[in-house]
């Protein structure tokens, strides 16, 4: 089964998100660099935000697979806010910017394995390796700020189901609709679109966006291009609502999203005949749109003796896609973590978390229909299970190393493939 590519927004959200956190919460300790003599206070007291981060993820099968085999990824980004109310005394404006560029080997640790996983051991593989725009957007507040704008070039899983992104395994690293769906691009890949956030209440939010569907930004070749290259197919459009309360003094965030998209697929079981393709071929019946739903759950349930920055959280996170079209139609992650398991590190963090990955039944039924009707054997996909788990070192204020153990159960969806154990090791640092 080919293997899903899509990646997330991932590791970027610990590197270079915080730019449009800096304005409000700017310290120079956060950077290896420091205050550069005072030109990073002087540029921030003027309006401008620069962040560069760097993160590597490398990592090796132990078992499971038909090699042994290690593989290795990394990412630098560079993120620009430009706080237009200090620049250009336009109020409550701001406009972002970053270039992403991605390294390492050409095969990932699944392809060069030939493990068969429906996701990645470590996220940050994929999308060439170029320098991209990944951001490139106004954002106006309006109405108290409870009303944001935002318009230009962005990716979906930055603003729709989005998670924290500290573990290696894709499955658990940042927005996951994007993952399975070959239609939603995630980071480091943008596209022009538009999103509206209001502000319900404190606690509350609703969101929607319109992105430009265009397969072309996927080229090495639109790496840098500030147009609009040909090939847009339609739009997705994604819908969110957000609760973010305080339970017992504790934060937590719930998310229930909806999207849709004019672009469709193909069919993963009948031909334009209405027969099944696997035993009379020709081509797939094509659908005109698709849609799917997820939602995100995460919530800190304790705090050490009353200092809610240390204690465990829970999280809890699945999403729906169309039965039609989709690989993997289903799927389900559960995790917990602590925030300074020790007090002498109390910014050291550990997680555990399992995924349920479902293949969708329409592939399960072809296989079924194909060894019935035929001498040869072709393996019958439904469901993989992955647990792992991780421990980050805090090194500094600006740097982090994260080891993690992956156990891989019916690999691809298929109980006829090994269970692999995978390694890695992830850490990133901030400039």
């Amino acid at each position: 089964m080919k293997s899903i590519n899509s990646l997330t927004t991932a590791s970027v959200l610990l590197l270079i998100c915080s730019s449009s956190v800096q304005a409000d919460n700017f310290s120079a300790d956060n950077y290896l660099f420091g205050d550069i003599g005072g030109i990073r206070s002087q540029i921030h007291n003027a309006g401008i935000d620069v962040s560069l981060g760097y993160t590597f993820e490398t990592g090796g099968n132990l078992t499971g697979g038909q090699h042994h085999a290690t593989s290795y990824a990394d990412q630098t980004v560079l993120g620009v806010n430009f706080d237009l109310e200090k620049l250009l005394d336009l109020s409550d404006a701001n406009f972002h910017f970053a270039l992403t560029n991605r390294g390492g080997q050409s095969q990932n640790i699944n392809d060069k394995a030939e493990i068969g996983q429906l996701m990645q051991s470590i996220e940050v593989f994929g999308r060439g390796r170029v320098t991209r725009i990944s951001e490139f957007y106004y954002e106006q507040k309006l109405l108290s700020n409870d009303l944001n704008i935002k318009l230009g070039r962005m990716n979906v899983g930055a603003e729709f189901g989005a998670f924290q992104c500290e573990f290696a395994y894709l499955g658990f690293c940042g927005s996951q609709f994007g993952n399975v769906n070959s239609t939603v691009y995630n980071w480091p890949i943008s596209q022009w679109a538009g999103v509206v956030k209001y502000q319900l209440a404190p606690e509350w939010y609703v969101k929607t966006g319109v992105y430009q569907m265009n397969p072309s930004w996927l080229k090495n070749s639109q790496n840098l291009n500030l147009g609009n290259p040909h090939g847009t197919l339609g739009m997705t459009i994604p819908v969110e609502l957000a609760w973010m309360p305080n339970l017992n003094d504790l934060p937590g965030t719930y998310k229930l999203g909806y999207w849709h998209d004019t672009v469709g697929g193909d069919d993963l079981y009948y031909n334009q005949d209405g027969n099944p393709l696997i035993i009379d071929g020709g081509k797939a019946r094509h659908h005109d749109s698709k849609d799917g739903a997820y939602f995100v759950a995460e919530q800190q349930v304790t705090a050490v003796n009353g200092d809610s920055s240390r204690g465990v959280s829970v999280f809890l996170m699945g999403t729906l896609n169309d039965q039609d079209i989709t690989t993997v139609d289903k799927s389900l992650a559960l995790g917990v973590s602590y925030q300074g398991p020790f007090a002498a590190r109390p910014t050291d963090k550990w997680g555990l978390a399992a995924k349920y990955l479902h293949v969708n039944d329409s592939l399960a039924d072809s296989a079924q229909l194909y060894n019935d009707n035929n001498a040869l054997y072709t393996p019958i996909q439904e469901t993989e299970t992955v647990i792992a788990s991780y421990y980050k070192f805090q090194v500094t204020n600006y740097s982090a190393i994260r080891p993690e153990i992956q156990y891989i159960h019916n690999s691809g969806g298929i109980s006829e493939n090994n269970d692999a154990w995978v390694v890695t090791l992830k850490g990133d640092i901030a400039f």
